[in-house]
């Protein structure tokens, strides 16, 4: 065991590091992530074997997975099937993908040391260093695909209403500004330096906020309140999984829930829209066929007309029959206008791997004819804009679409312009009773903060929320309630933001002025 002892810092430094998360031990603290990503840093920018750099990351990893990711083995136990201790050590593999770019970080600081004049230039030049990593560890963090994308930067979002620089560099910004409070710290604790232009660009970034935070201003004309109604229908993931096989009890139980809940009386006048969440509908629909009300399903036709609202229900849109079932179907929103008939569908772009796909490429097609029920979903080419009788208009994503800032980027930028709201359908039964629903939806709230957008969140089995464009919740329903989140919102449209315009690269402005200055000021003291 004491060769292990000097890994037990780091060890540490992920339990630190995770507790700035939502867990299974609270919402999560505010500052609590910089230490704990500053004090694995701190261990790899020294002078180690390439081995003893790897089983820190690893001991950093584990703990982290631990803590913050424990629902995998819960998921993995109660949905798979599979014996506890099976399910924990199988959950145990996540710590080695969980956060690839730290891979990234622990390669660049091995290369760092085996090159003898990065070394020399890191002790004389601090300042200088402290800017290029924070900049190389945040666009590395920012790029690097990941499973369940977290970032440094994201625990700022508790103080949203706080955020003016948000709409500008997103995440970015955050994240950029607390790795270069990490180094600076780094410096003051191993080298005694202290850059007071750094120091001093922090302290100004955080004192700047909430002078630029200010409401932006609607642009187009103003609509009348928008009443509506997301269907939290509580379905269990086994009576969900057994509807969808064409369990004819499970699918009465499944549709008749939400009717119930759909059909309930609103006391604030007529309803406006209906939203069903993610693949809520169990049978497969096709809309290629652009066919009228004859194709839409009786139920929705009749709650269409009773309410005199449009629906959005999650659903399976299918291509049609193929004797292989490989990408024979999309996950999908489908707008049902007031009248009964298809209007508009979404197909989800970004597939989760081993759930909705693999990640094989060519040789997808023939590992699908041996492993069912995973790799028949095609992906979504369109960006389509849904437009209801009030006039009111939306984009759509489906599940973690919504976590991937570039994603929604490109959608924003592909069409004429720009919508009242994000609507994001999720299904979140897989996971129980655990963290990770508050996680789903911790992370969520960038998107409002950083595209000026609200966010209408329909879900299963929790949450289902509004999210207002200071990236805070308005109302929400709970994991586990079954019941419907009324709402009644007055939306307005908002121009293009910075970050919407220009994404990671809005941070360059910055990053450039603050490295010249650092240039000349060397400069200056020679």
């Amino acid at each position: 065991m004491e060769k292990f002892r000097p890994y037990a810092f780091s060890f540490l430094a992920g339990v630190v590091y995770s507790s700035g998360f939502p867990t299974g031990f609270g919402s999560g603290l505010l500052i609590t992530q910089l230490f704990g990503m500053g004090m694995l840093l701190y261990t790899l920018l020294k002078p180690l074997s390439f081995k003893s750099r790897v089983l820190h990351t690893i001991s950093f990893c584990l703990s982290y997975n631990i803590i913050g990711f424990y629902w995998v083995a819960d998921t993995l136990a109660e949905f798979g099937q599979l014996p506890y201790i099976v399910a924990l050590l199988l959950s145990l593999f996540f710590t080695f993908i969980i956060a690839p770019h730290l891979w990234i970080f622990t390669l660049g600081t091995h290369l760092i040391y085996k090159k003898g004049y990065f070394l020399k230039f890191i002790e004389q030049r601090f300042s200088l260093f402290a800017l290029l990593a924070a900049f190389l560890f945040t666009f590395i963090e920012y790029f690097t695909p990941q499973q369940f994308p977290v970032m440094i930067g994201q625990p700022w979002a508790k103080l949203g209403d706080y955020l003016g620089w948000a709409p500008i560099g997103g995440i970015p910004y955050y994240s950029f500004f607390s790795y270069l409070l990490i180094m600076e710290g780094i410096g003051f604790v191993r080298y005694k330096k202290v850059s007071y232009l750094n120091i001093v660009a922090v302290f100004a970034f955080v004192v700047s906020n909430p002078l630029l935070k200010k409401t932006p201003e609607p642009i187009g004309k103003d609509l009348e309140k928008l009443n509506v109604r997301l269907v939290q229908a509580n379905i269990s993931n086994f009576l969900k999984v057994d509807s969808e096989k064409g369990g004819y009890a499970s699918v009465s139980q499944v549709l008749k829930r939400y009717r119930d809940l759909s059909q309930m009386p609103y006391d604030k006048g007529n309803l406006d829209l209906i939203v069903w969440p993610e693949t809520a509908y169990p049978y497969a629909m096709q809309s290629s066929k652009e066919v009228g009300k004859t194709q839409v399903p009786t139920l929705f036709q009749d709650l269409a007309l009773r309410h005199d609202s449009s629906l959005f229900v999650g659903g399976y849109d299918s291509l049609g029959f193929r004797e292989d079932y490989f990408q024979s179907e999309y996950n999908s929103n489908f707008h049902i206008n007031s009248e009964g008939e298809f209007e508009n569908v979404y197909h989800k772009h970004i597939l989760i791997p081993f759930g909705e796909t693999l990640p094989f490429g060519p040789l997808n097609k023939t590992l699908s004819k041996y492993i069912d029920n995973i790799s028949f979903f095609s992906e979504g080419k369109s960006f389509p804009v849904f437009k209801i009788e009030t006039g009111h208009t939306f984009i759509n994503t489906i599940c973690y679409e919504i976590l991937k800032p570039e994603f929604l980027r490109e959608y924003l930028n592909s069409i004429e312009f720009r919508p009242h709201a994000l609507i994001n359908l999720t299904n979140d039964s897989w996971y129980g009773d655990t963290s990770e629903p508050e996680q789903h939806l911790f992370l969520t709230t960038w998107r409002a903060l950083e595209l000026n957008l609200p966010i209408i969140r329909s879900t299963n089995t929790g949450i289902s929320s509004f999210i207002n464009v200071n990236g805070q919740e308005v109302k929400r329903l709970g994991v586990g309630v079954t019941g419907n989140l009324d709402l009644e919102l007055k939306l307005a449209r908002y121009a293009p933001t910075i970050f919407q315009r220009y994404g990671f690269w809005a941070l360059m402005p910055v990053w450039l002025a603050l490295f010249i200055f650092q240039l000349v000021l060397i400069r200056l003291r020679r």
